[in-house]
């Protein structure tokens, strides 16, 4: 799109960049490394890191690890090893980054912006490393979606030290902060993110507001910050726009925190309402599109298998290709393959490819949205009604 760009020139772009596992908790053999261009969608590169050669290891106790017959055996056998990795699985993320940022040159990219989790120490390890120079700095934009989880983990965490300190926050009394109440006040903290993207000080009175909306009642009117006007999310200043009287708290507050709450849940909320962090997330971005390929990845490779680094990275292409070209790419390959896709298969794929738009554009329409969380509010409802009724019945090396 831009004509003073050659073929020698470095174009600086911005990225999305997650790592996964094969295997869940932290002591993966193998791990998988994801570069995705913001503006597109389109997988620019990946890295798919092993610790683990079964070769090696069977040669090992053939002749012995210190033996130097193995020693003169790995001389020949290291340029074909599946091991290319030696660390501790949860630095695979970091080493992964490290390993594409230095290859974006060899393409002339430079992967300026990065959005990313904030789980591993990616954009520290990079700064460090100064792949780019010590005058090109790598700028990091957050995943709303994670900043947001990351509001229900500091409170669930606040209940858990409250309760060890004989302070009950949760409970089925009106005001306690149960699981549904904590799924609610982190998807109104995301929601003032996405709404107010044009104002990091917007921002941080509109996520005051839902929480200050969340504690008012009859006695005691807070909703001074909230929204205006009769489209307010708010019920009670939509009811003053309209010339209504407000009706009463206990049946129009649909998310209702007590004072005590509030009391321990404020600092939470003080720490991630740093201007500092909303301003890295005013664009409003997600990892959403790495989250759809890791699913596409461990589809074709399951967790649940034992398998080789081979298997793994023939998972991981096939996996790109696809999302990147759609199940299209199916008929190239077989004709890479010497195999000649006949007319059935040809509808199947477009078919395939059909049904995923649909499904796409299904998952992302309001309606749906909205029912899906819906469901999930209800389901943790319900899940804890019943806690509630059979009191403690699980807990480690409780009984």
């Amino acid at each position: 799109m831009d004509a003073t760009i050659t073929d020698d020139t470095v174009v600086d772009i911005g990225v999305s960049f997650d790592g996964s596992w094969h295997k869940r908790g932290h002591t993966s053999n193998y791990g998988v490394g994801v570069v995705i261009e913001l503006q597109t969608g389109i997988v620019i590169d990946y890295c798919v890191l092993s610790k683990y050669c079964q070769v090696c290891v069977n040669t090992a106790t053939e002749l012995g690890a210190e033996s130097p017959e193995f020693d003169i055996w790995y001389e020949g056998h290291k340029e074909d090893c599946y091991k290319n990795y030696s660390g501790s699985s949860p630095a695979m993320e970091t080493k992964a980054a490290e390993i594409l940022w230095k290859r974006s040159l060899d393409y002339k990219l430079r992967y300026r912006t990065i959005v990313s989790d904030g789980d591993a120490a990616v954009l520290s390890h990079l700064q460090n490393l100064k792949v780019y120079g010590e005058d090109v700095p790598i700028v990091k934009e957050e995943c709303v979606n994670h900043i947001a989880k990351r509001l229900g983990t500091g409170l669930r965490n606040v209940v858990k030290t409250c309760k060890a300190q004989g302070i009950t926050l949760g409970g089925r009394r009106f005001g306690s902060l149960k699981q549904s109440t904590i799924v609610k006040l982190t998807k109104y903290y995301q929601n003032s993110i996405l709404r107010n993207q044009d104002s990091v000080e917007n921002m941080r009175q509109d996520i005051l507001a839902t929480l200050h909306h969340c504690v008012s009642s009859d006695s005691e009117n807070r909703h001074t910050k909230c929204p205006q006007g009769d489209n307010s999310w708010c019920f009670y200043n939509r009811a003053l726009a309209k010339g209504e009287t407000p009706g009463p708290h206990a049946r129009n507050l649909g998310t209702a925190i007590s004072p005590l709450v509030l009391k321990h849940i404020f600092p939470v909320y003080q720490r991630l309402i740093s201007r500092e962090l909303l301003e890295r997330c005013q664009k409003g971005r997600t990892q959403n599109a790495n989250e759809s390929l890791h699913s596409c990845i461990w589809k074709k490779c399951p967790k649940t298998r034992n398998v080789s680094k081979r298997i793994v990275d023939c998972a991981v292409a096939e996996a790109v290709s696809e999302y990147n070209y759609g199940n299209t790419i199916q008929s190239t390959l077989m004709g890479a393959a010497g195999v000649s896709p006949g007319r059935l298969s040809m509808k199947i794929i477009r078919a395939r490819d059909k049904r995923r738009v649909l499904q796409a554009k299904k998952r992302l329409s309001a309606k749906y949205i909205k029912h899906r969380r819906q469901l999930k509010v209800r389901k943790l409802k319900n899940e804890e009604t019943l806690k509630e009724k059979e009191g403690v019945t699980y807990g480690a090396g409780l009984f």
